[in-house]
């Protein structure tokens, strides 16, 4: 009931908002107008939709759940009202950061630099609260390692979010997949007040996919794509992925598969940029979305591949706790194989188009 509550507001009020958003962009000047076209544009302000909706949903849990049955939020010390607050005011900032961009059309290296700059305060602000990403460092001569590794982490998916954010309905629903497989994964483990925020920002997202699934009629912009990426990587550290008495470290397989697609479409990106010696923060159209369109894919067809890649991992991810150690290693070693098929996939098609 609790996570239900959570969905349905945040689902309600980003479907909601996100038509007023797209009215309030042609007044604001918030538009994307594409080359050789006709049309007046398409708006760019559905990450304040994504926003609200999660903010709502939120603050909603705050008063109607003054305290969440379970145990504490992953190792931190934070209760429950402390990490939403955090996860409010640090999302506000990354919306906003986001918001700037999309009014000022910034260049990608200032614009890169905005973002990470606001994803490390904000991250810091987590960081000083004891959310950390620990790994098996603690009570080691590394244990310092955890917080720079934390603000890198974040600094990555950050832009991992913002960079897949090429194609209609993409980062939405991709976004949507992890937050629920995160929530699941929380909630099997007695962390219900980040399966309750995961829900929420599964609820936004979908409620302004509503909109965006090609043909889109809005877009997120930076706004909306900073502040996923953000939430995500955040969601990720405070999350538990392990039953207790498992090892420590089989923990950080399950959100890297969850958040593969992200992750892969940014390695991909950069690597590809860099053979043919282009500048690796000017953006281009060779993202998977992208590439998956040039290999003859429609639209839609290629979101879908992309839900569907997601969804098998994400899979994978919610088996791993559940497993044994070895177990658990063979699962991560044929998610690591997918991943490795799928990439060979993309790259031959290309080729064979090209041919």
């Amino acid at each position: 009931m609790i996570l239900f509550t959570s969905l349905i507001v945040a689902l309600v009020v980003s479907l909601l908002m996100t038509p007023l958003m797209s009215r309030l962009a042609g007044k604001w000047g918030f538009v994307v107008k594409e080359q050789h076209s006709g049309s007046n544009g398409t708006p760019v302000m559905g990450g304040v939709a994504i926003f609200l909706g999660f903010s709502v949903a939120i603050v909603a849990g705050m008063l109607i759940y003054p305290v969440l049955p379970g145990e504490s939020i992953a190792d931190t010390p934070q209760s429950w009202s402390s990490i939403c607050i955090l996860m409010l005011v640090s999302g506000f900032f990354m919306a906003l950061a986001g918001f700037l961009d999309d009014k000022f059309k910034l260049s990608p290296r200032m614009k890169l630099t905005l973002h990470s700059l606001v994803a490390v305060i904000a991250g810091t602000l987590f960081v000083m609260k004891g959310a950390q990403v620990r790994l098996f460092l603690d009570g080691s001569s590394l244990a310092w390692l955890t917080a720079p590794i934390t603000l890198i982490w974040l600094l990555g998916i950050t832009n991992s979010i913002n960079l897949l954010d090429h194609a209609d309905g993409v980062t939405a629903g991709v976004s949507a997949i992890a937050a629920l497989f995160f929530a699941a994964l929380n909630f099997m483990h007695g962390n219900p007040a980040i399966a309750f925020i995961s829900v929420a920002l599964a609820g936004a997202s979908l409620g302004f996919l509503f909109f965006n699934f090609p043909p889109a009629s809005i877009f997120m912009g930076d706004c909306g794509s900073n502040f996923l990426g953000f939430i995500l990587g955040i969601i990720a550290v405070l999350g538990v992925y392990t039953p207790q008495g498992s090892i420590p470290y089989l923990a950080i397989l399950s959100p890297l598969l969850i958040l593969a697609v992200p992750i892969l479409d940014t390695v991909m990106v950069l690597v590809y940029r860099k053979r043919r010696g282009a500048p690796l923060f000017q953006g281009d159209k060779n993202h998977l979305a992208h590439r998956l369109m040039r290999m003859g894919y429609s639209r839609r067809t290629t979101v879908v591949m992309l839900y569907i890649f997601s969804v098998i991992l994400g899979t994978l991810a919610l088996l791993l706790p559940t497993l044994r150690p070895y177990q658990a290693i063979l699962a991560f070693l044929i998610a690591v194989g997918v991943i490795s098929v799928f990439t060979i996939f993309i790259v031959n098609g290309e080729k064979g188009r090209r041919q």
